[in-house]
């Protein structure tokens, strides 16, 4: 029985892997011609794979050039960071008002988040985790600060995801997740201002260690949302 050929999906998730496990380090090329030799897959097939990588943000490409995984430095880290507290600070500040809609969205982002913690795809776990910080910018309400907030979260992904992979504290990101949910649920304004700077803190610092980069600047002064 002929063996079935690997999908571009599966050989993603091999990469994937690789690129979170420092096995491809951070700027390794991933031309073409290695993925297809490598695996054993068509060349359609492989720029399936890359592009769906470099839509996931774990590998970039510049015109006339082959793709590579993601670098980042500290000053890129830190205003993806910033821009992040903006958006998330503010939705923490306006969730009080939220409706009940937005509310709905947003405990059920939090249910497929943690289930995908708990499981084994690299890929649902950087969706599901997307999909969270999103709705948690949902509760302004705004449409337009959702998409920035879903392309920060892309540009972001990388990081977040080597910091899963390579800590044991899946169950502390957890436990962040859920109060930092629960106080944007309560309308609790303060609280979730807090929690928005401590969980981009935390995520500043890991990624940082991890990516064998020099610590982020601390955290700026408290911001105020009017």
């Amino acid at each position: 029985m002929k063996k079935a050929s690997p999908t571009a999906e599966s050989i993603a998730e091999l990469i994937r892997g690789s690129i979170v496990s420092g096995e491809l380090p951070s700027g390794a090329p991933v031309t073409e011609k290695w993925t297809a030799e490598k695996y054993a897959i068509s060349r359609l097939t492989v720029r399936e794979v890359l592009q769906s990588l470099i839509a996931e943000g774990y590998l970039v490409r510049r015109p006339y050039h082959s793709a590579h995984v993601r670098t980042f430095t500290d000053k890129e880290m830190q205003d993806i960071l910033d821009a992040r507290e903006l958006l998330e600070g503010y939705a923490g500040s306006r969730s009080i008002n939220a409706a009940e809609a937005d509310r709905a969205r947003l405990r059920s982002a939090l249910d497929d988040y943690l289930a995908a913690m708990d499981g084994d795809d690299l890929a649902e776990g950087s969706r599901r985790h997307r999909a969270l910080h999103v709705a948690l910018v949902g509760m302004t309400g705004n449409e337009r600060l959702m998409r920035q907030e879903e392309q920060l979260m892309v540009d972001s992904s990388m990081m977040v995801a080597v910091i899963d992979a390579r800590r044991d504290d899946v169950e502390k990101m957890k436990r962040m997740h859920v109060q930092l949910v629960d106080a944007f649920l309560d309308g609790n304004q303060q609280l979730a201002l807090q929690l928005v700077r401590e969980h981009l803190h935390m995520v500043g610092k890991a990624a940082t260690e991890e990516l064998g980069r020099e610590p982020v600047a601390a955290a700026n002064p408290p911001r105020r949302y009017n």
